[in-house]
């Protein structure tokens, strides 16, 4: 059996597993050309799914990606779906449009994103806009395609990245949302033979995750000066990973069938936290270096993802029933 670590790459992965992939129709948000879910679609087109769907907001950062993907895999579809996360009647209409596409749904891998909006905005409903984009946005989409996804016993794959408003901590609560959320998706889609996880995908300064979202120079160095201070003066380390290292991430819980029914699948790490010790199952983990990492301490109490989830469903209004 192949053995995973903060290494393997995209291509790792569809040498593995790509057999699970062939037929299977896999839906990406976010998927731009030079990120993260950009690889991971050209990836999966390589196993020969019958189709992709790619749901973002500009065809034209997505086009050269479908002609990629075209130039790998000329028989399987490829759909661009108009996405704008930061407006619910826009993700409504996307969710829609994948019903159209499609009746099931093999693999949902929310992977869209904006990262420390240096100003304070609101969505289209009075959210604040990180949260709606990487969470709320997300959590609604997956919503809609829950009876595309249980008909497939589908896997979804979340990427965890008042007047006053501090970009980083925004975004920081954003992507907790994202762990929290998968914790609690992934408890209930294992009742019917499904499974949800949230990956860290590593810090990818190559992508245009900071481009995109206006990060500058000076926030970064502010950013890791606070980072500093938290950890008691000393200077975080963080392995810089590659977009294929980091794509392999994405992938992996969306293919490996014994990721969602045994915990030691891929070694779990020794400080894994004691809800995802005390699981039956690995639906719900979180996916750290292609393995099963940590839940940080700082999550919070094990009734924190069940309250996320209320509140998601009062935000988009209705209940969610998985």
């Amino acid at each position: 059996m192949a053995t995973f670590n903060e290494e393997t790459t995209a291509q790792d992965v569809i040498d593995a597993f790509g057999s699970e992939a062939a037929g299977k129709t896999f839906v990406i948000t976010g998927p731009s050309q030079g990120g993260i879910g950009a690889s991971a679609a050209i990836h999966l087109a390589k196993a020969k799914p019958a189709r992709i769907v790619l749901a973002g907001r500009s065809l034209a950062k997505i086009q050269p990606v479908i002609d990629e993907i075209k130039g790998v895999n000329s028989s399987v579809s490829v759909d661009f779906v108009s996405l704008d996360l930061l407006d619910r009647a826009s993700v409504r209409q996307a969710g829609a449009e994948i019903k159209r596409l499609t009746n099931e749904v093999s693999a949902l891998i929310n992977n869209a994103g904006i990262m420390a909006v240096e100003h304070f905005t609101k969505s289209q409903d009075g959210v604040e806009g990180q949260f709606e984009t990487n969470h709320v946005g997300h959590f609604l989409l997956t919503s809609l395609l829950m009876p595309e996804l249980k008909k497939a016993k589908g896997v979804v794959v979340n990427v965890s990245r008042g007047t006053t408003y501090d970009c980083w901590e925004a975004y920081g609560r954003s992507k907790l949302a994202n762990v929290l959320f998968g914790i609690e998706l992934g408890k209930r889609m294992s009742k019917f033979g499904g499974a949800a996880f949230s990956v860290s995908p590593g810090f990818i300064p190559e992508t245009k995750l900071l481009v995109n979202s206006d990060v500058n120079e000076k926030r970064l160095t502010a950013a890791f000066e606070d980072a500093k201070e938290k950890n008691g003066g000393v200077a975080p380390v963080q392995r810089v990973a590659t977009i294929e290292e980091g794509a392999a991430n994405l992938i992996l819980p969306a293919l490996d069938p014994k990721l969602r029914s045994k915990k030691d699948t891929l070694g779990i790490k020794e400080n894994m936290a004691a809800q995802l010790t005390s699981m039956a199952e690995s639906s719900g983990a979180f996916i750290l270096e292609c393995g099963i990492g940590s839940v940080p301490d700082w999550a919070g109490g094990a009734d924190r993802p069940e309250k996320l989830w209320r509140l998601s469903e009062k935000l988009i209004g209705q209940e969610v029933v998985v």
